[in-house]
C-alpha cells in the first residue's frame, strides 16, 4: 500500500482469547527494514465474543478492512485505517455447530469477494488424530461486496454455518489448511498471509504446477508418508480454477 509493504501479525498464545493483532511495515522487505507499528486496536480477551488473531487485510477502493477470528464466535471484520482499528467488529462466518473456524482470508476475482476459511482441528495430529473428516480443511464463501454477506455455492449464509469445499484430505494429504491465495507475479500482483503453525517445511506437491495458473492457493498440509506431528507439515499449492465463479483445484 503506497510505498510500503505491511504484515500483520498475532500476538496470543494456542487456545486462549487474550490475543490482540500487530502490524508491521517496511518500504522493501530486506531484513532489518521493519519498523513495529504495534497494536492495530484490534484486541481480544476472556469473554469477549472473537479471538483477535490471524488477520487479513482486504482493499476496497480505498477503505481497508482486516478480517480475523478463530474460534469462539467465528469469523470477524472490522474497518482500519489501515494501521489501526476505524470502526465497530461485526461477524462475517460462523458455524454454530462446529465453532472450528479460522484463518480467513479474502480475495477479490472478478465480481466477488471470495472469503477463504479453515475448517477443523488444525494440530496435534500425532497425539490425538480426530474423526475423519474433522481435520482441517478450506472452504469458501463469496459476496458481491467486500462487507459481505457472504454465502456458499449452495445459497447457505456463510454466519450459518455455510462453507463449500475447496481442498480437503486425499490421498497423502492430510489436513490442509492456514491457506492464502495470489496472482501469478506475470498477471498481477502477489499478496501473502502468515500462518498460524510454528515454522513448515517448504514442499511442492508433486501432482500440481504453476505454469499455466493465474491464481494459485497456498495451504500447510500433512504428508502422511512422513508423518503427523506440527514440526513434520509441510506446505503446498495448487493452481484455481474460478471460471465456476467458484474457485476449484
Amino acid at each position: 500500500m503506497g510505498n510500503y509493504y505491511y504484515v500483520y501479525y498475532s500476538v496470543s498464545t494456542f487456545g486462549v482469547q487474550n490475543s490482540a493483532i500487530g502490524v508491521a511495515r517496511s518500504s522493501s522487505m530486506d531484513v532489518g527494514a521493519w519498523t513495529d507499528l504495534g497494536s492495530t486496536g484490534v484486541v481480544s480477551s476472556n469473554g469477549m465474543a472473537y479471538n483477535a488473531i490471524d488477520g487479513n487485510l482486504v482493499n476496497d477502493n480505498g477503505n481497508y478492512f482486516l478480517t480475523f477470528g478463530s474460534f469462539w464466535n467465528g469469523l470477524q471484520r472490522v474497518r482500519v485505517t489501515p494501521t489501526k482499528k476505524n470502526g465497530d467488529v461485526y461477524q462475517v462466518a460462523f458455524d454454530p455447530s462446529d465453532t472450528a473456524i479460522e484463518g480467513p482470508y479474502v480475495f477479490k476475482y472478478g465480481g466477488y469477494y471470495y472469503l477463504f476459511f479453515s475448517k477443523g482441528q488444525c494440530c496435534g495430529y500425532d497425539k490425538s488424530k480426530p474423526a475423519s473428516g474433522k481435520e482441517y480443511r478450506i472452504l469458501v464463501c463469496r459476496s458481491t461486496s467486500a462487507v459481505g454477506p457472504f454465502v456458499d455455492k449452495a445459497g447457505k449464509a456463510c454466519r450459518s454455518g455455510g462453507g463449500t469445499k475447496v481442498l480437503e484430505s486425499h490421498s497423502w494429504v492430510y489436513g490442509p489448511g492456514g491457506q492464502g491465495v495470489y496472482q501469478d507475479p506475470t498477471y498481477g500482483p502477489v499478496s501473502f498471509v502468515p500462518f498460524a503453525v510454528p515454522p513448515l517445511v517448504l514442499s511442492r506437491l508433486e501432482t500440481v504446477s504453476l505454469t499455466l495458473s493465474r491464481q494459485v492457493l497456498y495451504y500447510h498440509y500433512v504428508d502422511t508418508r512422513i508423518g503427523f506431528a506440527d514440526g513434520q507439515k509441510k506446505f503446498g499449492w495448487n493452481k484455481i480454477n474460478f471460471s465456476s465463479g467458484w474457485p476449484v483445484v
